[in-house]
């Protein structure tokens, strides 16, 4: 029987493409892309797993497999490895007009830049083998069309490069007094005013275990509205003198501030992997990413299970090796007993129409892009019918999103059942004394599936933005509760007498591999007193004369482990015609 690779289906799932492929000889060793104008000489391997004696399934992230960048531009075979022989994929030709159909351009950098995978064959007459090419294109903004215009561009181009300049050189300096030991850390934000979440249970906790004798800690927490010169130059110096540096958020000045090989860059993502899709689970999509993107440069993110690594690693664009499911660090004080008890008196004291109801907290995610037009469409509410629905014994606590600073607009004639909450000060804080949760897309079912009480999922423009935002998996399947599309739906749900939490405690067995107060400690002792020891990516392509050299029979089993582990923008205005041309340039070296 001959040998010969066939591919069978090709899968899109978001930035991952997915082959089904059969080969009629020997067990396959590896699989690889190899460039079609000098095969053998780089060989790039595909992680893949056997589905039966002649079947394979190869998947490929483009965003994620080389060096933590893309695909590099290039046309490709596929090839699979059997002793020293390598087996090019074929396509059946009677099928090859379905290739166009399985091609994907990724678009981002608002329209201006593009990353394309297309599939075809060679044009060898005698062998006309399967081909991926992948390739990205860029073009510039465009120069403003009056004098007046360009000069003003002009200037502010060149003043944000004296300023990114100026901070690289604090940096630079401070980088000097940087101590051999690594007892410097920074715990650093640019979405929050204040230290919260993660980073506040994990720097608490430093100070009750009396770490802070062994460490100098820094602060820098800035929002776009309380940036300033000073503190810029402040972060800068920061930044440079740390040896570990944890952050919670998006952190785009890592592009410029930040060595991932001589400090040690922690994220502690604030939010659970929520519904919708982040990072470069969008990528092509509205909010992407760019291919250089500040997410990458992490040493290190945590995560709450196993099951969310993968997640992680796609979102971020790093390895899965770097991602740790040390738990979330914030779940410690929300879990800790008798915390319910202390907050219940408080927030009666504070909100009296509420004593001894029972209380529905309605906590949505925003609507838009982003902080500057964050809002909820009020208007999906009928405030009279859902004050009716409440009847005598219940509340409804209305707590907005952070970015969303106007309160919510409740008729001051039901404000005795429908209470605005957004002056209480801590959002788990509401969810311990809260009996229902009325949410959406946010991540706040993370905490509160802890406590296994009921959920309700009002998603009227369920639609919309599952095609705006992208999910990583179908809403009906993933939320751990009832899901009410309509307000009429919400309100008959909120008056069944007992609602099912079946589907919270199963989101829990897959969300939680620690449910106890001992995730802070967990992030302490593994990444900031210790460096974990993972595999992470290769460094590069190997070449086919490698392998031809290596001895295959030493160890089968060890050589398929070695083959299966291979794996917005705070400035985009000021400097978008720069950072492009950047971006392009360094797309094209890959």
């Amino acid at each position: 029987m001959s040998e010969e690779l066939e591919i069978v289906d090709i899968k899109w799932e978001r930035v991952n493409v997915t082959y089904i492929v059969e080969f009629t000889g020997d067990e396959v060793e590896a699989f690889y892309l190899t460039s079609n104008a000098n095969p053998g000489e780089k060989l790039y391997p595909i992680a893949f797993e056997r589905v039966d004696t002649t079947r394979y399934e190869l998947t490929i992230n483009v965003t994620l497999f080389n060096r933590r960048g893309q695909v590099p531009n290039g046309t490709y075979f596929l090839v699979a490895l059997t002793g020293v022989d390598l087996h090019p994929a074929n396509f059946p030709l009677a099928n090859v007009g379905e290739l166009d159909e399985h091609s994907r351009a990724f678009v981002y950098n608002k329209n201006r830049s593009a990353y394309t995978v297309t599939f075809g064959v060679s044009d060898n007459d005698g062998a006309p083998y399967f081909l991926m090419r992948t390739y990205s294109f860029g073009r510039s903004a465009g120069k403003p069309s009056s004098t007046r215009a360009r000069m003003k561009s002009k200037l502010k181009s060149k003043w944000v490069k004296a300023k990114r300049k100026t901070l690289r050189g604090v940096f630079a300096v401070a980088a000097k007094t940087r101590p051999a030991e690594g007892n410097n850390v920074l715990f650093a934000s640019e979405a929050r005013p204040n230290m919260q979440g993660n980073l506040k249970a994990v720097h608490d906790r430093m100070l009750e275990r009396g770490l802070d004798q062994d460490f100098n800690f820094g602060y820098s927490f800035r929002t776009g509205r309380t940036s300033s010169r000073q503190n810029a130059l402040n972060l800068a110096w920061q930044m440079g003198k740390a040896n570990t540096i944890l952050i919670d958020d998006y952190f785009a000045v890592l592009k410029d501030l930040g060595d991932r090989n001589k400090q040690k860059i922690i994220q502690l993502w604030h939010a659970g992997s929520g519904f919708k899709s982040v990072g470069y689970s969008r990528f092509g999509q509205y909010g992407s990413p760019n291919l250089r993107n500040a997410h990458r440069l992490y040493s290190y993110a945590i995560c709450g299970s196993q099951h969310l690594r993968d997640v992680y690693s796609e979102a971020f664009g790093i390895e899965r090796e770097a991602v740790l499911a040390t738990g979330l660090p914030r779940i410690d004080g929300f879990l800790r007993e008798g915390r319910a008890d202390e907050i219940l008196p408080e927030f009666e004291a504070e909100f009296p129409d509420s004593r001894g109801k029972r209380k529905i907290l309605l906590a949505p995610t925003f609507r838009g892009r982003g902080s500057g037009d964050a809002h909820y469409d009020y208007e999906e509410i009928d405030f009279p019918a859902l004050y009716e629905a409440c009847g005598q014994d219940t509340v409804v606590l209305f707590r907005q999103h952070h970015f969303i600073p106007e309160p919510a607009p409740i008729p001051s004639e039901f404000s005795d059942r429908l209470i605005d909450v957004a002056s209480f000060p801590d959002t788990n804080d509401l969810l311990l004394i809260s009996d229902v949760l009325v949410t959406d897309y946010s991540s706040v079912i993370y905490e509160y599936s802890l406590l296994e009480r009921p959920m309700i999922f009002f998603a009227y423009d369920l639609e919309t933005y599952s095609a705006t935002r992208g999910m990583h998996r179908a809403y009906e399947e993933a939320a751990p509760g009832s899901i009410a599309t309509t307000f009429d739906e919400l309100v008959a749900l909120m008056r069944e007498p007992e609602l099912s939490v079946e589907k919270t405690k199963e989101f829990v067995r897959e969300n939680f591999d620690h449910v106890d107060t001992n995730n802070s400690d967990r992030v302490i002792d593994t990444l900031v007193l210790a460096d974990p020891i993972v595999e992470f990516a290769s460094d590069g392509p190997i070449s086919y004369d490698d392998l031809r050299d290596r001895d295959l029979e030493e160890d089968p089993e060890h050589d398929a482990e070695e083959h299966l582990a291979t794996p917005a923008d705070d400035d985009a205005t000021a400097v978008a015609g720069v950072e492009e041309n950047k971006e392009n340039q360094w797309q094209i070296s890959r």
